[in-house]
C-alpha cells in the first residue's frame, strides 16, 4: 500500500536527519571536534554567567554584547565539526559551495541518499513516491486571521498579555534584558542542534525535496559510494 511505503519513507528521512548529530557527538569523534566541545563548553558558561545577571543587573550589558560572538562561534565550530568528521559527503555534493542556511541540509540529503540507495529505490519509484507526496496533506484550513473578530480578540489579548508581563518583578529594572538574552540563548541552540522548528508541511517539502534530487542522482553511473566519514553506512532495513 502507499501509505505504508509513504510511512517507510518518512522513517528514512528522520533516520538522515539525526544522522549528523548521531555521529558527531561521538567519543570516537571528540579528538576531530574539540574547537565545537569547546564552544559547548563555553555556551555552558555564558548561560551561567547570563544567570548571574538575574541577580546582578550589571553583567547584563556584557551578556548582551557576548551574544553575537558566541553565536558565530557556536556556528562556525559546529560547522568545522562537520567538514571534519564528513569529508567525503562535502566534497561529493559541493555542501561548502552553499549558502550557510543550506549546508547542513544538503549533508542530511547526502545521508538520505546513500540510505535510499542501500534500500534499493530507483529513481523512478522515488519520482513516483514524490507525486505521491501531496496526497499526504490535510486539506488547508481558511486562516484564523480571516476572521476579523477572532483577529481582534486576539491582538487585545496579546496586548494586553504584554502589558501584564511587562508590569511583573521579573521585567522590573533591567532584568528583562536576562529573559529576553535567555530566551534568545535557547532558541538559537534549539535550531542549531535540534533541527528547529518543524511541522508537517514543512517537513513533507523537505521530504518531496530530497526525493526530486535522489531521482536524478540515482540516473547518473555510481562509481563509489558516498561514505559518512570514517563510519560505517548504516544498515538498518525500514521496509520490508
Amino acid at each position: 500500500m502507499k501509505l505504508k511505503e509513504w510511512a517507510d519513507l518518512k522513517a528514512l528521512y528522520k533516520l538522515s536527519r539525526k544522522q549528523p548529530n548521531r555521529i558527531l557527538f561521538t567519543w570516537a569523534n571528540v579528538r576531530k571536534t574539540w574547537s565545537m566541545w569547546v564552544a559547548l563548553l563555553l555556551t555552558i558558561l555564558f548561560l551561567v554567567f547570563i544567570c548571574f545577571g538575574y541577580k546582578y543587573p550589571v553583567l547584563l550589558p556584557y551578556a548582551a554584547g557576548a551574544l553575537i560572538p558566541w553565536v558565530v562561534m557556536a556556528y562556525r565550530t559546529r560547522l568545522h565539526a562537520l567538514r571534519t568528521v564528513f569529508p567525503n559527503e562535502f566534497a561529493a555534493h559541493a555542501i561548502d559551495r552553499q549558502s550557510l542556511r543550506e549546508k547542513e541540509n544538503f549533508l542530511c540529503y547526502a545521508f538520505f541518499l546513500e540510505i535510499v540507495r542501500l534500500e534499493g529505490y530507483t529513481a523512478t519509484k522515488l519520482r513516483e513516491l514524490s507525486a505521491y507526496v501531496d496526497l499526504t496533506a490535510r486539506p488547508q484550513r481558511p486562516a484564523l486571521s480571516q476572521n476579523l473578530g477572532f483577529a481582534s480578540l486576539i491582538g487585545f489579548m496579546v496586548a494586553l498579555s504584554t502589558e501584564v508581563i511587562k508590569s511583573t518583578l521579573l521585567f522590573k529594572w533591567e532584568k528583562g534584558l536576562f529573559v529576553l538574552a535567555m530566551g534568545f540563548a535557547v532558541l538559537f541552540i534549539y535550531g542549531l542542534f535540534l533541527d528547529g522548528i518543524h511541522n508537517l508541511v514543512y517537513e513533507k517539502g523537505w521530504i518531496k525535496r530530497y526525493l526530486d534530487l535522489a531521482a536524478y542522482d540515482l540516473q547518473e553511473p555510481v562509481t563509489t559510494a558516498p561514505q559518512a566519514g570514517s563510519t560505517q553506512p548504516c544498515q538498518a532495513r525500514v521496509h520490508s
